[in-house]
């Protein structure tokens, strides 16, 4: 999947650990924009911080629904 089909979407991502033995973290975040390279990804994480990203860095686990009223 492009990085790009990810733009406005709420994603789980996985992210590797800080070493060896590290597990790995699962994490919800949204892309905000995408640099013109598409090297670059801002993001916002589930506690409102926005930062940027490299795109190679982003491991897609699943594309989440967008929020809102449960339908019936």
């Amino acid at each position: 999947m492009k990085i790009s089909e990810l733009l406005h979407k709420r994603i789980l991502v996985s992210q590797k650990g800080d070493g060896y033995a590290s597990p790995q973290r699962v994490e919800e975040i949204k892309v905000l924009e995408i640099a013109p390279s598409g090297n670059w990804v801002k993001i916002q994480n589930q506690y409102g911080n926005k930062f940027w990203k490299s795109a190679s860095d982003i491991i897609l686990i699943e594309i989440l629904e967008p929020t809102g009223k449960p339908s019936e």
